[in-house]
């Protein structure tokens, strides 16, 4: 049998040729160490930054798993899986071509910027994408959602790590970066108002980033969370994580935003907490921004461009109908149901909902929104890939952020870490 080439090597062992290595039949295991995706979150973040604080039998050991998965899949490839050939693909992996699907995508990590993160609970990578725009070099990732792991991978060449609250995934994180990123859900806090420090929050996930910064002192940290979170509790629990932000030496400001004023057309509220350990850094920071105008025209696609499956039954449109007589109808709209069966007729949408009732908005009152829609509507740039099915990115959007928001959120952090002390 002829040996294969490296040019046939590299062709067998690109990432895209093994789908059902992110998604598989049975779905991923990902709170286990040795969980393939946490592998694959071990190369990749390997690959886009060299140094990662692993020892380089575990480098190694990921490599070797990496290539004995495709041997698996291509029995007759003529390639021997040993640590000798994985050491020289970790030397040079550039000269292998193994992994240009790690970076043939369309925000690569930048490699030269003067500043790290680490983006946590990073779902489709929203609050990473402007900071990513800025030059800012992401050497830590974390997200426990497959499909989502699955859209951040294509999009950024990183496969996020696992399962936060394990510490088999939080030793991977380095020692020392300048910001931590992180849309936590919000959870209650059962042990409320006992003041034993982080530990009040112990079995919530902001447990978890309040241990990451015990550990690791970054210079910045932008939290963001539902508006709900502000009163959750009668404002016990915002009110314990700023307490908590406090006494791990952060000097925080916080505010609720929303999209609509950032110059997109949904009405969406979150809380914005952004900290820093400088009290000038703090001092120089505000959340003044200017209004943007907001508008559907460039947003929406036509009808004749979106699947047929999204347009509106006509036992829906009978209702809608009935529900909008008498009222303005223009166009473009978003047509919006709510809980007691009112339906408004909007120039925006409300706001995006992971859960929500598959009919509760509709374009012009005729159609669902389509996935680059919902996209869009989030402020994603258009060359974000969508790499699974409409109902996921129904999902994942509603989990998001308004990434113009975070933009210019982003712009203040940066202009403050470089320029005040």
């Amino acid at each position: 049998m002829t040996k294969d080439t490296p040019e046939n090597i590299d062709k067998k062992l690109k990432l895209s040729n093994f789908p059902e290595e992110i998604d598989t039949e049975n779905g991923i295991k990902i709170y286990e160490e040795i969980s393939w995706e946490n592998q694959m979150a071990v190369l990749s973040q390997f690959l886009h930054n060299g140094n990662m604080e692993t020892s380089r039998n575990e480098i190694l050991a990921t490599i070797l798993g990496f290539i004995e998965k495709k041997k698996e899949l291509y029995p007759d490839l003529e390639i021997e899986p040993t640590f000798e050939f994985a050491s020289m693909v970790a030397e040079s992996p550039s000269h292998y071509s193994l992994f240009r699907d790690f970076f043939d995508v369309p925000f690569p990590n930048p490699l030269n910027g003067n500043h790290t993160l680490i983006d946590l609970f990073a779902g489709i990578g929203g609050i990473r994408l402007p900071f990513n725009e800025l030059g800012y070099r992401c050497v830590f990732s974390s997200e426990w959602d497959k499909y989502a792991q699955k859209t951040y991978f294509a999009n950024f060449g990183e496969m996020p790590f696992g399962d936060i609250t394990q510490e088999s995934t939080k030793k991977f994180i380095p020692q020392k970066f300048d910001l931590l990123l992180a849309g936590f859900p919000c959870q209650a806090f059962s042990i409320m108002g006992k003041r034993q420090g982080f530990a009040d929050t112990r079995g919530t996930l902001f447990f978890d980033v309040a241990t990451i910064l015990e550990r690791h002192h970054p210079q910045a940290i932008l939290l963001e969370n539902v508006k709900q979170l502000t009163t959750h509790d009668k404002n016990r629990t915002f009110q314990t994580i700023l307490r908590i932000l406090n006494e791990l030496g952060y000097k925080v400001k916080w505010k609720v935003l929303n999209a609509l004023d950032f110059g997109l057309p949904q009405k969406r509220e979150r809380v914005i907490i952004v900290g820093f350990l400088s009290q000038n850094r703090i001092d120089a920071f505000n959340f003044d921004f200017v209004k943007q105008p907001y508008t559907l025209n460039g947003l929406l696609e036509s009808d004749e461009s979106v699947d047929n499956s999204l347009f509106a039954s006509e036992k829906i449109l009978e209702k809608r109908h009935k529900q909008t007589e008498g009222k303005n109808i223009f166009y473009p709209s978003i047509w919006h149901e709510n809980k007691a069966g009112n339906v408004s007729v909007l120039d925006y949408a409300c706001a995006l909902r992971t859960g929500a009732s598959y009919n509760y908005l509709l374009v012009n009152g005729h159609r669902r929104p389509s996935s680059r829609e919902l996209l869009r509507l989030q402020g994603f740039p258009d060359n974000y890939r969508i790499v699974v099915s409409h109902g996921e990115i129904r999902r994942q959007t509603g989990n998001s952020v308004a990434v113009p928001m975070i933009r210019e959120i982003a712009r203040k952090i940066d202009f403050i870490l470089n320029n005040v002390d």
